[in-house]
């Protein structure tokens, strides 16, 4: 098998797995979702799942970073907008407001998830990057602190604040 057809072989198992693991994880949460679950419904062995994926908490990061693409893109639209700052924020908070209701599991993860110092694997990395990506985008239209008082009037300060960390 050549190496080109090993490594499409593993962007196919891969995306297969994402997909399930992304169904599990909106029906059952987090903590209802575990790797015995997502090898059983992609009808695969637990032992295979892990060939792929260290964890279920590098699928949930790698499900975020997807989540967090599209609604970073979302977020220009509405920053590069011809609105007044104020008719910006509401629209953020609409787009935010979505993303918490339809991808909480998701949202629930990016608050609780340690930003990224040192060494770490590559998601966390990723992740924390577009976490930061994003803020840096909406510091355009205020100083932190006022992006925070706003999201933390907005989402609570103690679940969120450390995405500002």
């Amino acid at each position: 098998m050549s190496v080109e057809t090993k490594e499409a072989a593993a962007r196919y198992h891969r995306k297969t797995l994402l997909a399930v693991a992304d169904r599990l994880l909106t029906e059952h949460g987090y903590d209802g979702m575990n790797m015995n679950m997502l090898a059983k419904e992609a009808n695969y062995s637990k032992a295979t799942v892990y060939v792929y994926f260290e964890s279920k908490d590098e699928i949930v990061r790698l499900l975020c970073i997807e989540r967090l693409g599209l609604l970073k893109k979302e977020l220009a639209l509405v920053v590069g907008n011809d609105m007044t700052d104020e008719e910006k924020f509401a629209e953020i908070k609409n787009v935010l407001d979505e993303f918490v209701r339809d991808d909480r599991v998701y949202f629930d993860f990016v608050c609780a998830s340690e930003h990224a110092d040192g060494e770490v694997d590559g998601s966390r990395k990723a992740l924390s990057d577009l976490v930061g990506e994003i803020l840096g985008e909406l510091s355009l239209l205020a100083p932190e602190e006022e992006l925070k008082r706003r999201w933390y009037a907005y989402y609570g300060r103690v679940k969120t604040e450390r995405m500002f960390a």
